[in-house]
């Protein structure tokens, strides 16, 4: 397919028809089939749920000093009523907080493994587009925010891609 809309030069030159080479590749399909991101997303989630489980300890101490308030109330002073309901109140607090800062400690970790998958990703495609003299690679994903429409399965360099990414 030849350009006319560029100047020679504008881009690296042309191979010997004066064309320029186009390749897709779907960036998602290689999101969700890299290993290497599929085994640090394993990981991240064994994490995710041993911080749950201290987390659900926490709520669940909460929720028994709640109905052991609220069995015992009644007969219950009003310092011990405002005591106890403050304790439970300053847990219920230090929880969200806990809740929060996990939160944020998973969302900084998951950010880290898609920054490194990325990286590699990028690696990967630029490596197999200056060798096979690409010019242009387009992000083939579907969707409704897909910026290529159409392309013919010749062009899509994406299995190529994911194979030397899970060498």
């Amino acid at each position: 397919m030849a350009l006319t809309l560029f100047p020679i030069g504008a881009f690296s030159q042309a191979n010997e028809g004066g064309q320029y080479r186009i390749a897709v590749v779907d960036m998602s399909l290689l999101m969700a089939e890299y290993n290497k991101r599929k085994e640090k997303y394993d990981e991240l989630q064994k994490e995710v749920d041993r911080l749950q489980v201290e987390i659900d300890a926490m709520s669940q101490r909460i929720e028994k000093a709640k109905e052991e308030y609220e069995a015992n109330r009644a007969n219950m002073t009003d310092d011990e009523r405002f005591d106890k309901r403050a304790q439970i109140e300053s847990d219920f607090g230090q929880y969200r907080s806990e809740l929060e800062r996990r939160q944020r400690l998973i969302d900084t970790q998951e950010e880290r493994v898609l920054k490194e998958v990325v990286t590699d990703i990028e690696k990967v495609l630029t490596g197999i587009a200056e060798k096979e003299g690409y010019h242009l690679v387009l992000n083939a994903s579907k969707g409704p925010r897909a910026s290529v429409l159409y392309h013919s399965a010749t062009i899509d360099i994406t299995p190529r891609i994911l194979e030397e990414l899970n060498k």
